[in-house]
């Protein structure tokens, strides 16, 4: 019976490590965003002005993986490209949501921009009615007259 226990025990004890060893890389892998937010964010203000884009995407990708890497030595080329994208995929959400905006409201300027042109098309073509009505009008009175 004391063997059992014994044995339970034990299996309580080690189930307990390994939620801690869990825990304790839940809370490094939280520390690993944390910094590569806080490095994306250096290199994306360190890249601000470049000549062409496709330079710049890959100089930004270049110098996030160093940055990181020289911060987290531990880390793998294939955690730090797995870092990159998910802090990329955070921050281009926002700037996705930023851009559908700009998009809506160069479509409503456009629109604007239409209507006004067909208000000023239509108006002409009513003062033309109201001239051609009111000169047959004139004309029929002074038939009459």
């Amino acid at each position: 019976m004391i063997k059992t226990i014994l044995k339970l025990l034990v299996g309580v004890l080690g189930k307990r490590l390994i939620k801690a060893g869990l825990e304790e890389t839940l809370l490094k892998n939280q520390a690993y965003i944390t910094a590569a937010k806080q490095i994306w964010n250096v290199v994306e203000e360190n890249f601000r002005i470049a000549e062409k884009v496709e330079e710049k995407i890959k100089s930004k990708a270049d110098e996030f993986d160093k940055m990181l890497l020289s911060k987290f030595p531990e880390l793998t080329k294939d955690d730090v490209a797995e870092l990159r994208q998910a802090v990329a995929g955070e921050v281009n959400q926002t700037k996705q949501a930023v851009l559908s905006e700009a998009d809506a409201l160069k479509q409503m300027q456009d629109t604007n921009t239409q209507l006004q042109a067909e208000n000023a098309s239509l108006k002409d073509q009513l003062s033309k009615v109201q001239s051609l009505v009111i000169s047959t009008v004139n004309t029929e009175v002074q038939a009459t007259a």
